[in-house]
């Protein structure tokens, strides 16, 4: 599934606009001839905003260049005119004016004369500027630079600086830091008593995409196009596409077809009716159809796409075509033409230093260079996917993600019950007024015989209130029990998904354990060649086969994709072998059925003790990176195999050392492989 292009529609637009600083020879000048003081005079930042408004870029430059060069102009308007002007920038894509503008930025920036708001906006086109070279890094450090400059109180702008700031995040796989973000934007809206905000809801579905969280993407995708349908006045329409382009990518995510497609279309005809570009929208389209099975259709569009794309536009969107039309190449059969395209991708991705899309793209660029027989160069890109995953995704983050989560669901839990006590309280109070006017009524108008039966009434009334009250609470603790069940079960394979294993992470539940990390062999070939509803088949069967061998008390979890952990509690490292050997017996006697023709499905595997050495404190983040330099060193030795490793000595060697250092500093010793 192509995550790439709905990280970019979720991350990239989340940025809400750019400037651009004025040119070397914006110095003010000693003295302006009368004409042209006079030209200065009559312009303004109103025609500035129309030229841009027009994309009369080259226009728009020389009018800012002359009102910036204006002799005593005062900050507010200097202030003014660069942000209209990097707004229009960031539009044109013209990022070459960025040195000579930071210095005039952040001069007024420092200026404490200028409103704080109006320095924040100042600093937010910057930051968005940085995003479009890509500079992220100092795009962040602009966005701490708002939050310094802003404080803590709830404040419109600085929920908008959160929600790019935590689309930036995204944009490079910190995914922990992005959900933090995005979730203190989403309080602070609620703070501040504000609607539900199409952006931020849009960019949370865009980053729970990438993070294959797609019931919570549509969620929020879903929440944020009803919120937009809301707004008056209407959203600009390119931010109304955005919008649907996004929901159409949730559900193509999720595998709903028919709603990635009804939406998709939706996008495309809003977008032309509207003139604007849909290149996005039918890249989506497409992959949609790849995804079920027309391929040949779907690289007729991605061949069209080629001529709407410049050599200007970002290098990240570029990347996500190359990527496409060689992906779908690939399950034509063609694969020597698809490996230039893959390859022009990766160069790409390389130059955009997008992380989730070059992680997204090795898996398929190594399968087909192997399949080509190219293996130097297969082997090559492994290491180097293997390099970038260890940097990007470690057990430290995804215990923050998916503590975040938990915190999120928390809180919706508790405003849930919040809301349904308040509803008890509301009947409660109309209960006792009604008694105290049934009280009133029976003493003037009826006696005392009359009174009692009024009170058999009124206790019966308040006895079906308490039992309804009753009922309430116990319907709503057994929803939340529903609720807890299946956010700790992954959906399509029914074994326990990453929050489940996070939980046990952090109780220390698995100490003295056996880590099994496995790895579905070739799954994109069976995706491609076969379609995503037989690749779902093949993991719901390497399910089987786990819990068909696994043991009382153990652990299964769907770790994400096609990978998976097993969690042999009070087994050792003796037992890894096996217990390895065991689950891919079971696989290899259980072919996958495609059409009445068997598919093999294997997996390579890495195991290691938890803890890993004697006598040491258990580390996860540890365990888990020898684990997956096992199914590493598994893959490379051929797959539908094992490899062990366990501690030597009772110290783990060099702080931060990779498992391929510490095993050449004779600190792990590998077993098997």
């Amino acid at each position: 599934m192509n995550l790439s292009t709905r990280l970019r529609a979720a991350a990239c637009r989340a940025l809400l606009g750019a400037l651009l600083l004025p040119l070397a020879a914006a110095a003010t000048p000693a003295a302006a001839p009368a004409a042209e003081r006079a030209a200065v005079a009559e312009a303004s930042p109103e025609q500035l905003r129309t030229l841009l408004a027009e994309r009369r870029f080259d226009e728009a430059n020389a009018l800012a260049d002359t009102l910036l060069a204006a002799p005593g102009l005062p900050p507010a308007r200097e202030a003014e005119i660069l942000t209209i002007w990097m707004k229009g920038l960031f539009l044109a894509g013209d990022l070459a004016k960025i040195p000579q503008l930071e210095p005039r930025v952040q001069a007024l920036a420092a200026d404490s004369g200028l409103p704080a708001a109006d320095r924040a906006h100042l600093l937010h086109q910057l930051a968005s500027l940085y995003s479009r070279v890509p500079r992220f890094a100092d795009a962040l450090a602009v966005f701490s630079q708002i939050e310094t400059l802003l404080g803590d109180a709830p404040d419109r702008q600085l929920l908008d600086a959160l929600s790019a700031k935590g689309a930036v995040h995204a944009m490079q796989g910190q995914n922990a830091e992005a959900i933090e973000a995005l979730h203190r934007a989403e309080k602070m809206g609620q703070a501040l008593g504000l609607p539900e905000n199409p952006n931020l809801l849009r960019n949370l579905a865009g980053l729970f995409i990438g993070l294959g969280e797609f019931d919570r993407a549509i969620d929020y995708a879903r929440r944020g196009e009803e919120a937009q349908r809301k707004q008056d006045p209407p959203p600009a329409p390119n931010v109304r596409k955005g919008m649907l382009s996004v929901l159409a990518t949730a559900y193509i995510s999720a595998k709903d077809f028919e709603q990635g497609q009804r939406w998709s279309e939706t996008a495309i005809a809003f977008g032309r009716e509207h003139g604007l570009p849909v290149t996005a929208e039918l890249n989506n389209y497409a992959t949609l159809l790849r995804d079920t099975g027309r391929h040949a259709e779907a690289l007729a569009i991605y061949q069209e796409l080629t001529s709407q794309v410049a050599p200007t536009d970002a290098p990240e969107i570029r990347g996500v075509l190359q990527k496409n039309i060689g992906e779908t190449l690939v399950a034509l059969g063609r694969r020597a033409e698809a490996a230039g395209h893959l390859q022009s991708a990766r160069e790409l991705y390389e130059t955009a230093d997008v992380r989730p899309k070059r992680l997204e793209l090795y898996p398929v660029l190594i399968d087909n260079l192997e399949a080509l027989g190219r293996h130097a160069e297969a082997l090559a890109a492994m290491r180097e996917f293997k390099a970038l995953s260890d940097e990007t995704i470690n057990a430290e983050s995804q215990t923050r993600i998916g503590q975040l989560e938990n915190a999120i669901d928390l809180e919706r839990k508790e405003k849930a019950l919040a809301e349904a006590e308040a509803a008890n309280e509301l009947q409660r109070a109309a209960n006792e007024a009604l008694q105290a006017g049934q009280e009133r009524a029976r003493a003037i108008n009826i006696a005392l015989a009359a009174s009692l039966v009024a009170l058999a009434a009124l206790l019966a009334l308040l006895w079906r209130t308490v039992r309804i009250r009753a009922r309430t609470t116990r319907e709503l603790s057994a929803r939340n029990e529903v609720i807890e069940q299946l956010s700790r079960e992954d959906a399509l394979t029914g074994l326990g998904n990453r929050r489940r294993l996070l939980e046990v992470m952090a109780e220390a539940q698995a100490t003295g354990s056996l880590v099994v990390m496995a790895d579905l062999d070739h799954f994109k070939a069976i995706n491609d060649q076969h379609g995503h509803e037989t690749g779902d088949r093949a993991l719901r069967l390497f399910a089987d086969a786990l819990r068909a061998v696994a043991r009382g008390g153990d652990l299964m979890v769907r770790w994400g994709g096609e990978e998976f952990i097993w969690i042999c509690r009070g087994a050792d490292a003796s037992r890894g072998p096996a217990l390895c050997d065991r689950l891919l017996r079971q696989l290899r006697e259980n072919p996958l059925d495609v059409g009445g023709q068997p598919l093999p499905v294997t997996a390579s595997l890495g195991f290691v003790p938890l803890p890993t050495w004697p006598g040491a404190a258990p580390d996860w983040d540890a365990a888990l990176r020898i684990a997956d330099y096992g199914v590493y060193c598994s893959k490379n030795a051929g797959r539908d195999r094992w490899t062990g490793f366990t501690g030597v000595d009772a110290a783990p060697g060099e702080a931060g050392a990779s498992p391929a250092e510490l095993e050449q500093q004779g600190k792990l010793k590998r077993i098997g492989g």
